[in-house]
């Protein structure tokens, strides 16, 4: 999955991308990648084990994922932020998304395997059937490289004006339709015409 390269689109002025660090980031770029990380793993685990328990623990179940995934959040999100730091220099997808995948796969490893034992009243680590980290660790892997992946996406989009906060993309159907306007308004007789 080859991106284009950073230099082949002049990057907005405050852009912290350059072509020395293809990768870099704003710290509100970070906190939007952590928010879909979180988000978006959040859900995928909670749809999963829905479908898996026939939708019998979706209540329950989601209240113990939401739970969960507070502390993973907070565990993750400074190894995240040093990461992606480390591999601001790299202009590789391909290495971001295997380091951020591997890094979702261990988070989702140590989060069910010290949280699933608290949920079951306190078993030990080595009771937590293999099915919880069968499906919480490759969903983590997914779903931390995939907010990876958007949110660089979004970035890239927004350094060369494709994604504005700031500003509305100019209405073409507005246009032409201030240009009928302007053409067939009705004129006051008092009123000079325009020339």
């Amino acid at each position: 999955m080859p991106a284009a390269p950073p230099s082949a689109a002049a990057p907005r002025r405050d852009s912290p991308r350059t072509p020395a660090e293809p990768y870099a980031f704003t710290r509100s770029e970070f906190l939007a990648g952590t928010g879909r990380a979180w988000g978006g793993t959040t859900l995928i685990i909670i749809v999963v084990w829905a479908v898996l328990t026939g939708g019998f623990s979706l209540t329950v179940g989601s209240v113990m994922i939401l739970l969960a995934s507070l502390p993973a959040v907070a565990i993750g999100s400074p190894g995240a932020y040093g990461i992606g730091r480390l591999l601001r220099r790299s202009p590789r997808v391909r290495v971001h998304l295997v380091v951020f995948a591997a890094y979702g796969a261990a988070i989702g490893a140590l989060t069910t395997a010290l949280v699933v034992p608290a949920f079951r009243r306190g078993s030990a680590v080595l009771e937590v059937s293999p099915v919880f980290f069968l499906v919480n660790v490759p969903l983590s892997a997914v779903g931390v490289a995939g907010a990876w992946l958007v949110t660089m996406r979004r970035a890239r989009r927004v350094d060369v004006g494709g994604l504005d906060a700031g500003t509305e993309k100019p209405d073409a159907d507005a246009r032409f339709e201030d240009e009928l306007d302007e053409r067939y308004r009705v004129i006051d007789p008092r009123q000079r015409p325009r020339g």
